[in-house]
């Protein structure tokens, strides 16, 4: 008896079907290594480090940044304008006392007027002496009932006359000696010169000084706070001062000036602190640090490491161990003092706070505490 062949479309189809039947023990051995593999990760304990929140005194301070300036700074400007500078008798970095020369314009046309209004003030002079005498004749006459009285008023009013022109001729000097005065420019104060605008030959205008004076024997520090910590700030309150030119060096100042109002486009309020620099090492320019001591204050205490901050925004969080797992609490925080920082609420005294492991922890992961400190003093 002659056997039938197999068609195409049987074996086609047992082939598919071998292909799914392999396919799906496939998949199942694949999900079955990755549940135990979740398994185990899930299982793992993230070794951590933590400390026990303890109360601590902070130092309440505030630091600042702000440039040192000098305590006065005067721009030296001509009085006469369109007159040739002829000396400048000053230059950058020399030291002046106060009501020295520091430059002189051409006074030339200035000399020959008051030489002139001196001359007609002594011609006045002569005719009021001449006048008095011829006054002093007069009124004798007239005692003797030798002349008029007529005669007499009418000298008593040359003689007013020849006192006013004197008065007249002696403003006039004045005015001319007050001119020539104007083209001579001394130092209104006793300082550096730190600027010379123009030199000698160049023609005085208004509004372009010559040189500029600083005082730098006394220094100001113009700076500003917010104000949740304007109230705080206080006339007469010490500074520390350090600078990045003299790391080394702590300077003391004292807050002087206060502004009584706040800004409303920024929220702060500026004050100013004074410090003495008779020894010349800080210089008006340099960048400086502030460190304001504001008292202390008790609260409970973290580490930096241990906060993180919520992406997006300006909020905190920690994780705490709580029976083996880590817990994410969010904390809000106060004062910070160095590598401390106050939290104000969100953690409560004797918890332990994650400070070392938390890039890997979740809220609810299980953990395995491997070192344990007191406090925020032995962290480094």
């Amino acid at each position: 008896m002659e056997q039938r062949p197999v068609s195409r479309k049987k074996v086609l189809l047992a082939t598919v079907i071998a292909v799914i039947i392999a396919g799906l023990a496939a998949y199942s051995v694949f999900t079955y290594m990755e549940t135990r593999s979740i398994t185990y990760s899930t299982t793992e304990k993230i070794p951590v480090r933590t400390f026990v929140v303890t109360t601590r005194t902070l130092d309440h301070t505030i630091g600042l940044t702000a440039d040192i300036r000098p305590i006065a700074e005067v721009d030296v400007f001509p009085k006469v304008p369109g007159k040739i500078i002829e000396q400048i008798l000053v230059d950058r970095g020399d030291t002046v006392r106060k009501g020295a020369l520091v430059a002189v314009l051409e006074e030339r046309a200035v000399n020959a007027q008051v030489k002139e209004a001196r001359a007609a003030y002594e011609l006045t002079l002569t005719n009021r002496v001449v006048m008095d005498k011829d006054y002093a004749r007069l009124a004798n006459l007239y005692e003797e009932k030798a002349v008029a009285r007529q005669r007499l008023d009418h000298i008593m009013a040359q003689k007013d006359s020849a006192y006013a022109q004197v008065d007249r001729a002696r403003a006039a000097l004045d005015q001319l000696e007050i001119l020539r005065a104007d083209h001579r420019m001394y130092a209104p104060i006793t300082g550096l010169v730190s600027a010379r605008y123009l030199d000698p030959g160049a023609l005085s205008a208004p509004g372009v000084p010559v040189v500029r004076i600083t005082d730098e024997s006394r220094l100001k520090i113009v700076a500003g706070v917010t104000e949740k910590d304007f109230h705080l700030i206080e006339k007469g309150m010490k500074c520390e001062i350090t600078t990045d030119a003299i790391p080394q060096r702590v300077f003391i100042g004292f807050i002087t000036v206060m502004n009584p109002t706040l800004n409303p486009s920024t929220r702060t309020g500026e004050f100013e602190v004074h410090l003495d620099n008779k020894d010349m090492l800080l210089r008006s320019g340099m960048f400086a640090h502030l460190t304001l001591h504001l008292g202390t204050v008790n609260g409970l205490a973290v580490s930096r490491e241990a906060l993180q901050k919520i992406p997006g925004t300006g909020d905190y969080f920690v994780y705490v161990v709580k029976n083996g797992k880590a817990e994410l609490r969010n904390v809000e925080t106060g004062l910070a003092t160095g590598n401390t920082v106050q939290v104000t609420t969100g953690l409560e005294e004797n918890e332990e706070v994650v400070v070392l492991g938390q890039n890997r922890l979740k809220d609810g992961t299980e953990v395995v505490v491997e070192s344990r400190q007191k406090g925020v003093e032995g962290l480094q």
